[in-house]
């Protein structure tokens, strides 16, 4: 997410500080940590946490607004690929290793995503909607049952996603088991 222009020089050190912080503290505790202690381990009053991020979902959204806009980038890239199958595995792959960065975060994506008008709705569609052309292709050749929706698909990575935090399994392989698992019998 963009910084806001003309921003002072202590403001903006501010800012940097806060998303460097935020980003360790969710990596450790997960998007629900505590925005005080954030604030305080920044050195800065919780006011000026909010000044900066209204919510929590903003400062979500700045942390991963780089990664939901190279995850459609990618999805856009991909959908040329000459193995369907591989392309779509391939993303769910790049997501996966997104998603399972901060624990909750695929699930706070999925909520705030849900939300129109909310901060991550329309750049979450957009990926949706690149990733939603992966997973047509990989139907059109079968590759994919036709019957699987893309939120049953997004459902399943975060789900592997999910369970990769919490078991120390490899993300990158839970996913090519989900997109296996989806084949037509």
């Amino acid at each position: 997410m963009p910084e806001p222009k003309a921003m002072r020089a202590d403001a903006r050190h501010n800012r940097e500080r806060l998303l460097r912080i935020a980003d360790e503290t969710f990596r450790r505790e997960g998007v629900d940590a505590s925005l005080a202690e954030i604030a305080r381990t920044c050195g800065i009053a919780i006011g000026t946490l909010y000044r900066h991020f209204p919510t929590r979902e903003a400062l979500l959204l700045a942390l991963i607004h780089d990664q939901v806009t190279s995850l459609r980038e990618s999805a856009e890239r991909l959908a040329g690929a000459p193995a369907p199958d591989e392309a779509l595995i391939e993303w769910l792959q790049e997501f996966g290793r997104c998603a399972s960065g901060y624990r909750g975060l695929a699930e706070s994506i999925l909520t705030a995503a849900s939300a129109e008008g909310s901060d991550l709705n329309s750049s979450v569609e957009s990926m949706r909607a690149a990733a939603g052309v992966l997973l047509a292709r990989a139907q059109d050749t079968g590759a994919v049952r036709a019957d699987v929706s893309r939120a049953e698909v997004f459902a399943l990575a975060c789900g592997a996603g999910t369970a990769s935090q919490y078991t120390g399994a490899d993300p990158d392989r839970l996913l090519r088991l989900v997109v296996e698992g989806l084949a037509p019998r």
